[in-house]
């Protein structure tokens, strides 16, 4: 939540309350799978049980730094494109990826940790760095 504090002093409109709700559902999919799909997985199980479609695609989209419909079949996805567009979408994203074990992660650290499976050139690499220097940018300006 210091993101969302930083940002709301800056007076950057952004749902402190939805991005609370999304951090902390945002990994509920893996209840039932650690694969990439767990998005997806989590977003249904919302979905079943009527909760808002914000919260939904926060859920659905929080993987890297989005999906795009192109890549879906590269990661046996759904054909659908799964890439934050709001800020509170963006904003999950990225707090899920620096975070890793109570650690905060640089962005060169999660790029390499990405890079064991995926080459440096991937459009998924390349939309972590731009969401990165996005949020990162946000909150520079904001300090």
């Amino acid at each position: 939540m210091d993101i969302t504090r930083k940002l709301k002093a800056k007076r950057i409109a952004i749902d402190c309350d939805l991005v609370l709700a999304g951090a902390m559902l945002h990994d509920i999919g893996r209840s039932r799978s650690h694969k990439l799909d767990h998005g997806i997985i989590g977003g249904n199980l919302l979905r079943n049980k009527n909760f808002p479609k914000k919260l939904i695609t926060i859920v659905e989209n929080h993987i890297f730094a989005g999906i795009s419909k192109e890549e879906t079949k590269e990661f046996a996805l759904p054909y659908q494109d799964f890439l934050p567009k709001t800020l509170e979408e963006k904003v999950v994203a990225y707090a899920d990826n620096i975070s890793k074990n109570y650690k905060r992660l640089t962005t060169d650290q999660i790029i390499k940790r990405y890079t064991r499976h995926l080459d440096e050139t991937h459009p998924v690499i390349q939309r972590v760095r731009s969401l990165h220097n996005e949020i990162e940018s946000l909150l520079a300006t904001s300090e």
